[in-house]
């Protein structure tokens, strides 16, 4: 009798106490459950609606802009610790110019520009694989300037210097192929940009340029702004960057140079 009691007064406080027994472990599994619930709904309408991907991109760029603002101290915080992390992509933008050329004919003496070149890791990578080019990088921030400079050589095969993308410091079909990464959602005037881009491509050459598929350019934007820079939509064309998982966060943009001649001058 006592046993029962006891088992009598244990079911009360079950049915007393919401929080308790299995009824209650339901109802705590379901916080859990609702906010998973919350989370793939948000994800859903970031990735699937026109709406959440703008809201999406805009709080990354949001993000982007106060981790990269690229003063002094920033500068040296994005070399000592973003820069190595992305040496793998440093690696495959550096094969897949390496590829262009060799499909080109301009391994030997090309005049390669790395556009937004932060600290030269990229331009550094390009000159040690093609020794007989030229390599520029050109970047807007002093402070990244300052530290890209130390790679530059002697001989001018590789040397950096301070300029404005929307007006490149170099003449008309000067550069048989250009490179950028993860520096064109940065740029606040992109069809200025490619217009300039556009204008130091040699004859048969062709720029590259990597970024954030998060935070680049979406195909409508691109045709709108193909077109404010003065060329055919189809000159500029939006690719997938081959390769592992890592590499699937990534976009490629491809603009060829005009046609006609091998464009050497050189």
């Amino acid at each position: 009798m006592r046993l029962w009691g006891r088992a009598r007064n244990r079911a009360k406080d079950i049915r007393s106490d919401p929080g308790s027994g299995a009824g209650g472990g339901r109802r705590k599994g379901r916080g859990p459950r609702r906010l998973l619930s919350a989370v793939l709904v948000v994800v859903t309408l970031a990735i699937f609606t026109e709406p959440g991907r703008r809201a999406t991109r805009s709080a990354a760029r949001w993000v982007d802009a106060r981790v990269e603002s690229f003063s002094g101290p920033e500068s040296r915080t994005y070399s000592r610790f973003f820069a190595p992390v992305l040496g793998r992509l440093y690696r495959g933008v550096a094969k897949d110019v390496e590829a262009e050329l060799a499909a080109r004919g301009r391994t030997h003496r090309a005049a390669i520009l790395d556009l937004g070149c932060g600290p030269g890791d990229l331009a550094l990578e390009l000159a040690h694989r093609l020794r007989g080019s030229r390599v520029v990088g050109l970047d807007l921030s002093p402070s990244m300037m300052q530290l890209a400079s130390r790679h530059a050589t002697t001989d001018g095969r590789l040397r950096f210097t301070v300029g404005n993308a929307e007006a490149l410091p170099f003449s008309d079909g000067s550069m048989d192929l250009v490179v950028s990464t993860l520096s064109l959602h940065h740029w606040t005037k992109p069809a200025a940009v490619f217009s300039e881009i556009s204008r130091v491509l040699r004859p048969g050459g062709v720029a590259l340029i990597y970024d954030i598929g998060l935070l680049s350019l979406n195909t409508f934007e691109l045709e709108t702004i193909a077109r404010e820079a003065g060329l055919d939509p189809d000159e500029l064309q939006r690719e997938r960057v081959k390769g592992g998982f890592g590499t699937r966060l990534f976009v490629r943009f491809r603009l060829e140079g005009p046609e006609g001649g091998d464009g050497r001058g050189n």
